[in-house]
């Protein structure tokens, strides 16, 4: 019963994809706070990337226990777990990377930051990088493996389906 929340099931639609927007979507506005800090130094956006990066944990932390009750029902030693088991550890290094970009902002100024190094920069850049690339592969997991729900009928396959369902 559980495992079935976890996977969306009764929403009829899988749950993790739509949890994982929340972190993504704040790390990437943490990402553009700090490209706008280093344009102009205000620390009003170091504060905005600080909470963005916060928040975003937190958000990850929620999205975790369905992507994991996705995964585990993935069958071993198959092409999608393979995936997925990058996707997992691409996913695990972001979340510690920000993590760590978190606490050495915190640790600048023994609270909220008015200010962004350009190693925390270059942290929120990299991390930002292999955040793509493990959504990507989300992408690929949910869209072309049905990962959470069944696959999307494409071209010619969605036309006759369409045909039969008017």
């Amino acid at each position: 019963m559980i495992k079935e929340f976890l996977q969306g099931r009764f929403m009829k639609h899988p749950l993790h994809p739509l949890l994982v927007h929340i972190p993504v979507g704040l790390w990437v506005a943490s990402f553009v706070s700090d490209i706008v800090y280093m344009a102009n130094g205000s620390p009003n956006f170091a504060i905005l990337s600080y909470f963005c990066i916060l928040f975003g944990l937190i958000g990850a932390a929620i999205a975790v226990p369905a992507g994991m009750a996705d995964y585990l029902s993935i069958p071993a030693e198959t092409h999608p777990k393979r995936i997925a088991t990058t996707h997992l550890m691409l996913n695990v290094i972001v979340t510690v990377l920000f993590l760590i970009n978190f606490l050495s902002r915190r640790g600048l100024e023994e609270g909220v930051p008015g200010m962004i190094t350009r190693g925390q920069f270059i942290l929120t850049l990299f991390s930002i990088v292999l955040l793509g690339i493990s959504g990507y592969l989300g992408g690929l997991l949910v869209y072309d493996h049905g990962i959470g729900f069944k696959p999307q009928l494409r071209g010619r396959e969605r036309t006759e389906e369409s045909r039969r369902a008017a």
